[in-house]
């Protein structure tokens, strides 16, 4: 049975300015910063920060709880162009809205799908690293780890069927670079119909899309995918803490890539597997939730 809609305390809304000017339109819930940590939530494609609410409403007791709409999506501006939406750009708006709403403290960042893989990016990045307290990635991409690991998986036969059964996977990836293609499917309401039909297999759908969001988020692949896995930029992230979870039953991304490829690229790196599909903060969220508290370090009240 599907979970009705939580009741989400009122929010203080704003407007940050991201890399290149943008505006990205900022949620913010709970006590004030400074009278509790700080959570950071940042959504993935095809979704706006409302994919939290179910997760929000779970975390608003104790924590300060910030959910923005990442460049493209929602209310923040749509650049066109590819370039903008690279992933050091996705990372200084990570920046951009800690330093908006933490109060100088470090935060919990908390990151799924594509938000997980802006996530692991401002990680990485010496300069917003001291920003974090600790890392959680949720079935997403880290695409640097990703192409180190099919490098090593070319010369060990135990890891082909991984690598066979993650390119099955992300096939549809392909699909994104054709010209013209994707601008006439999702206008036509072809891609919104049957992406909503295919989650609704598993559990309720994801939050609808206008096409204006749907485009302009694709840059993500275009930008990112085919560049990182051919030429990692790093092998470890500046994060000491990093929890990753995923989903037993996600149809994008499959549990190789989200343990044995993510080898070593943390300190402290910690992995929690969820019986859910790739939607775990719309279908599943208190196992989910459950599973985001319980990779939270201890705050020692540092500032960033």
């Amino acid at each position: 049975m599907a979970e009705a809609d939580p009741v989400l305390p009122a929010s203080a809304d704003s407007w940050v300015t991201g890399d290149g000017g943008v505006r990205l339109r900022v949620h913010e819930y709970g006590p004030a910063a400074g009278l509790a940590p700080t959570v950071v939530l940042v959504h993935g494609y095809l979704s706006t920060s409302r994919a939290w609410d179910r997760v929000v409403s779970r975390l608003v007791p104790d924590y300060h709880v910030v959910t923005y709409d990442t460049r493209g999506n929602g209310e923040s501006d749509h650049p066109a162009a590819p370039q903008d939406y690279a992933l050091p750009v996705l990372a200084d708006d990570v920046a951009a809205v800690i330093d908006a709403t933490a109060g100088g403290r470090r935060v919990h960042l908390v990151g799924w799908d594509w938000g997980a893989g802006e996530g692991w990016e401002a990680s990485a990045r010496p300069d917003i690293a001291p920003k974090i307290l600790d890392f959680t990635a949720i079935s997403g991409q880290n695409l640097d780890l990703w192409g180190q690991w099919l490098r090593r998986s070319a010369s060990d036969p135990a890891e082909w069927p991984a690598v066979l059964d993650q390119a099955v996977r992300s096939c549809y990836i392909a699909l994104w670079d054709v010209p013209g293609l994707t601008g006439v499917l999702w206008n036509t309401g072809v891609t919104g119909a049957v992406l909503d039909g295919f989650v609704q297999l598993t559990g309720d759908p994801p939050p609808r899309v206008p096409p204006a969001d749907g485009l302009a988020s694709l840059n993500r692949y275009r930008a990112n995918v085919f560049a990182r896995l051919s030429a990692p930029t790093y092998a470890k992230v500046a994060v000491t803490g990093v929890h990753v979870i995923y989903g037993s039953r996600d149809p994008y991304v499959g549990a190789a890539v989200q343990t044995r490829a993510l080898a070593g690229a943390a300190d402290q790196l910690t992995f929690t597997e969820i019986d859910s599909g790739h939607w775990s903060p719309v279908t599943d969220p208190e196992p989910l939730t459950a599973a985001i508290r319980a990779g939270f370090g201890a705050d020692p009240g540092g500032t960033s």
